[in-house]
């Protein structure tokens, strides 16, 4: 047997031995394949928990450490007041796949709305970033502070611009702003679609403007007339996105419904519910206590559908000023009385239907007498019955 030259099987045993080398000497996947990932954070501020804490996660065993760098900032939050403002790194240490990112949460003894602020990761040395933005949530516990004439709120909120506002300083209604219902709805929706008793007019018993107020007031002539007033932003404003805060103080006795609410601009187009409804403020006289916040939708022609909350106080809201606000952003609105949540609606309460909130709406305010909700007035109902509006504003 000669050895001078290789034989086939010597070839195939050399390449194999050669690929096992090669394969033994090929690294470790590196620690530049783990993923990190935030988490979003709330807190309920003053309930003992001074910080707020957001989960950095990483998507495998850590080999080597990971350091992320972060910057915290405030959306409707407002550093250093609400929250420290701060940013920083922080480590997730070889063996391990967590960490957390603390920010302290400074409590007041203000009543404030949900807040939000933002932590953004910035750069992670040994990792890539899955996601580089969470946020967290303060939830205010605080009581309404209320002075003698009710509850109200800043002229400024963080986060936000005012973009509109009425105070009702003068002695008439601004016509380009609003628009007046007249009437009892007929022939297309008579008793306004609800069977209601009413007939709306402009006169002044109806509506009005003084000492800084809007008032609507529903009235009463002979045994069965009843006389109020509605009016609304129709094609002169538009409101999408953002906070509205109306300070009201409310009428109450059976069959009385006064509502402040919001229908979508298309309604001409669409008709309802596909125009989709906000009902901001609704109570039903005999309730004086409870108001209701409610959303409606639905496709062109009906049904509707509504998911809607009820908040209910101590004392009736006839008695003093609250403040109905609604903050609306893309596919989402939440209802607060007085700076408390009621209420909130996203896509997934829509049943599998058009969600019909991220358009423009306009604003309605109105006393309905009697109708399907209500009852109609009885001898225990006291004429007249007001609604007076301090001021309605609207931040972006």
């Amino acid at each position: 047997m000669k050895f001078g030259r290789p034989t086939l099987l010597s070839l195939f045993l050399t390449l194999i031995v050669a690929c096992g080398e090669t394969s033994a000497e090929m690294p470790n996947p590196t620690t530049s394949a783990v993923e990190i990932s935030i988490t979003n954070a709330t807190i309920i501020e003053g309930a003992g928990a001074s910080t707020m804490e957001f989960d950095l996660i990483a998507s495998a065993m850590v080999e080597e450490t990971i350091t992320v760098q972060y910057a915290v900032s405030g959306i409707t939050a407002e550093p250093n007041v609400d929250f420290d403002a701060s940013s920083g790194t922080v480590d997730i240490p070889v063996g391990a796949r967590r960490a957390t990112i603390s920010v302290p949460i400074i409590n007041d003894e203000q009543n404030e709305v949900e807040e939000k602020i933002k932590v953004e990761l910035i750069s992670a040395t040994n990792a890539s970033l899955k996601n580089k933005e969470a946020i967290g949530i303060i939830r205010d516990n605080d009581d309404p502070i209320y002075d003698q004439s009710g509850y109200a709120t800043s002229l400024t909120h963080f986060g936000y611009a005012l973009e509109w506002a009425d105070e009702f300083e003068g002695t008439t209604l601004n016509d380009e702003d609003y628009n007046y219902d007249l009437g009892d709805g007929c022939p297309n929706l008579c008793g306004w679609g609800n069977n209601e008793l009413q007939l709306y007019t402009q006169e002044n018993e109806n509506i009005s403007v003084v000492d800084g107020a809007l008032t609507i007031t529903a009235t009463k002539q002979g045994t069965s007339d009843y006389y109020s007033a509605k009016i609304h932003t129709k094609d002169k404003k538009r409101f999408q996105y953002g906070r509205l805060d109306i300070r009201a103080k409310l009428p109450e006795g059976q069959g009385i419904w006064p509502a402040i609410w919001m229908l979508g601009q298309n309604i001409d187009e669409v008709g309802w519910p596909a125009c989709g409804e906000i009902d901001i403020m609704e109570l039903v006289g005999h309730e004086p206590k409870t108001t209701h916040g409610t959303a409606h939708w639905g496709p062109q022609g009906g049904p509707n559908k509504f998911k809607g909350k009820s908040y209910t106080i101590d004392r009736k809201f006839s008695e003093r000023f609250h403040v109905f606000s609604l903050v609306w952003e893309p596919s989402e609105i939440t209802w607060y009385v007085d700076e408390e949540r009621i209420h909130r609606i996203t896509p997934q309460d829509m049943e599998g239907q058009t969600y019909r909130f991220n358009q423009p709406f306009y604003l309605i305010f109105n006393i309905a007498v009697g109708g399907n909700w209500p009852g109609s007035p009885d001898n225990t109902t006291v004429f007249p019955q007001k609604m007076d509006i301090d001021y309605v504003r609207y931040f972006k």
